[in-house]
């Protein structure tokens, strides 16, 4: 055991050696042991180690040791913790009412260390912010937007006819556009023109009676120009952007009807209803094309100069030059 070295003055003025044991120093010098401290004190007393306490007391050993270093997080819960003390108490021959009470006071004073101990959390922040989630929204409501315009567009483009604007190349090569002003005022002729009477006098002298003619000489323009003056419904009218237009398609019958330029440029491609009407572009080069040409009646300058072909005949690159159609006429 240590030694302390007092030094007092004695009755003399001299300076007096006393040497104090450690085991004079009180005992509120000396720190106080825990219960734990205690109960492994008492056991190692009796010469017996945790497993035969375990054993006995049919307590886990990990239990009995978190018990003996004072490690009370270690054990199931405050009220397990307490028991595990009366019982072994009790084994060990000790007081198990005070162990209790001494046990009680220890996880006390414990709690307040920790919640002297415990800081103030700071305040979450919220992982998505406000704005964040509005933002979401609106990119949700733009994608359901967007889905529903394509499938519309895609619809209405189906449905829609298949035209092409005159480019600015072909529109420059263009002839220049003839004084309609006086026809464009007229509706549009139903008939051929009336030839003049001369011509009219010297074509009667010229031509066979018409009992002599055979049924093989009536040719395919004339059959079908009978139609010419038939009654149509208002039909769609297309190509109206076409403003120098001098040629006029009007369909009589259901059927398919095609106009190209130069490159197999389309310019109108689709399936046309009686009535309907497309007003060719000013531009040379373009050839008209029909499953029924026998349908289509060619209109030039207001003036109808009968059908594209007979009656139920294809017309395939037909061409569209307004002198072109007027000739076309002048030979059949």
């Amino acid at each position: 055991m240590a030694k302390v070295t007092r030094l007092t003055l004695d009755s003399g003025g001299g300076l007096e050696r006393r040497r104090l044991n450690m085991l004079d120093m009180t005992e509120a010098d000396a720190p106080l042991s825990t219960v734990g401290q205690d109960l492994r004190k008492a056991r190692e007393e009796r010469g017996e180690d945790l497993g035969q306490v375990s054993a006995a007391l049919k307590i886990r050993k990990d239990h009995l040791n978190a018990l003996e270093e004072s490690e009370m997080e270690h054990l199931p819960g405050r009220a397990y913790a307490i028991g595990f003390v009366r019982t072994y108490a009790a084994y060990l021959g000790l007081d198990p009412a005070e162990y209790v009470e001494r046990l009680k006071a220890e996880i006390a004073g414990r709690t307040e260390n920790k919640e002297d101990r415990v800081p103030l959390a700071p305040p979450r922040e919220r992982k998505l912010p406000q704005g964040g989630l509005i933002f979401a929204a609106v990119l949700l409501i733009a994608l359901a937007y967007g889905g529903y315009y394509v499938v519309v567009s895609a619809n209405r483009s189906a449905n829609q006819t298949l035209t092409t604007p005159v480019p600015d190349r072909l529109a420059a090569q263009a002839t220049p556009p003839q004084d309609t002003s006086s026809s464009a005022s007229l509706p549009l002729q139903s008939t051929t023109p009336q030839p003049t009477p001369a011509a009219a006098a010297s074509a009667s002298s010229a031509a066979p009676p018409p009992a002599a003619a055979p049924a093989s000489a009536v040719n395919a323009p004339a059959t079908a120009t009978a139609k010419v003056g038939e009654m149509l419904p208002q039909g769609q009218r297309y190509g109206l952007q076409n403003a120098n237009s001098r040629v006029t398609l009007r369909v009589h019958r259901e059927g398919r009807v095609a106009v190209t330029g130069p490159d197999n440029r389309v310019f109108l491609g689709r399936v046309m209803q009686p009535g309907d009407t497309y007003q060719v572009p000013n531009v040379r080069g373009l050839k008209l094309s029909a499953a029924d040409g026998g349908s289509v009646e060619l209109i030039v300058d207001g003036n109808s100069t009968g059908f594209a072909a007979a009656s139920g005949a294809e017309t395939s690159d037909m061409s569209l030059n307004p002198q072109d159609v007027v000739d076309r006429r002048g030979a059949g």
